[in-house]
């Protein structure tokens, strides 16, 4: 499907829904449908460097545009939470952070572009070794000696040069945190509690915001470094 209705786009896409009929719609990628953003309207819509659909193409199409250290020419390609997104003429980067009406375009500078913060969401034993899946819908396999060193939820920093890890951030009481998802999308708090319950809620987290404790689904927060 090419495209989709205006009227169901996620609300955050910054395009009027009654002036046209229809919008870009993201390709299967890194990031859910509901959760990102097509590179064309990134380009066309957020960063206003062109007028139209055709335009921001064009732009695409010539290598322009960044995402996560690579050169991209898929127009659709789906950009959401922590991507890294290169503006080469300028030499300017960004960090998408989640933001209370969708997501924020944050202006980072070429040291931190140079690294990505991943979120472990899924984790297994193969045969070829320890299989880490993450948020960004990459996987990294390393030796099964490593498993415990490893848990869901932690966040690792991975060098987007040499795609190798260069800092574990634990998943853990007293871990700053970011709410990716829900009514305190964006917000930021500490880490107080994790509740371990066997029933249909899973894993849940007791999260201090503004010296008040509130409970999420541990797929709601994001581990980030102290002080970010």
């Amino acid at each position: 499907m090419p495209h989709l209705k205006r009227q169901k786009m996620p609300k955050f896409w910054p395009l009027v829904r009654k002036k046209k009929r229809f919008a870009f719609v993201p390709i299967p990628g890194p990031h859910p449908k509901k959760e990102c953003f097509p590179l064309v309207i990134v380009v066309r819509d957020i960063f206003k460097f062109c007028e139209t659909g055709r335009e921001a193409k064009k732009i695409i199409k010539n290598k322009e545009i960044l995402v996560d250290g690579k050169e991209i020419t898929e127009e659709k390609l789906p950009v959401g939470l922590m991507d890294i997104l290169t503006i080469k003429k300028t030499k300017e980067n960004y960090l998408v952070l989640p933001a209370k009406k969708g997501f924020e375009f944050k202006k980072i500078d070429e040291k931190e572009a140079n690294s990505k913060y991943c979120k472990i969401t899924g984790k297994r034993i193969l045969k070829k070794g320890l299989q880490l899946n993450l948020h960004d819908g990459r996987n990294i396999l390393l030796p099964k000696e490593e498993k415990d060193k490893y848990k869901v939820c932690d966040t690792l920093k991975i060098s987007l040069k040499t795609k190798k890890i260069e800092n574990v951030i634990p998943y853990k009481k007293g871990a700053d945190v970011l709410i990716i998802r829900g009514r305190n999308r964006g917000v930021e708090g500490k880490l107080k509690e994790i509740i371990i319950k066997k029933d249909l809620q899973g894993q849940r987290v007791k999260v201090e915001i503004n010296r008040e404790d509130k409970l999420f689904k541990r797929d709601l927060i994001f581990v980030v470094p102290k002080g970010a």
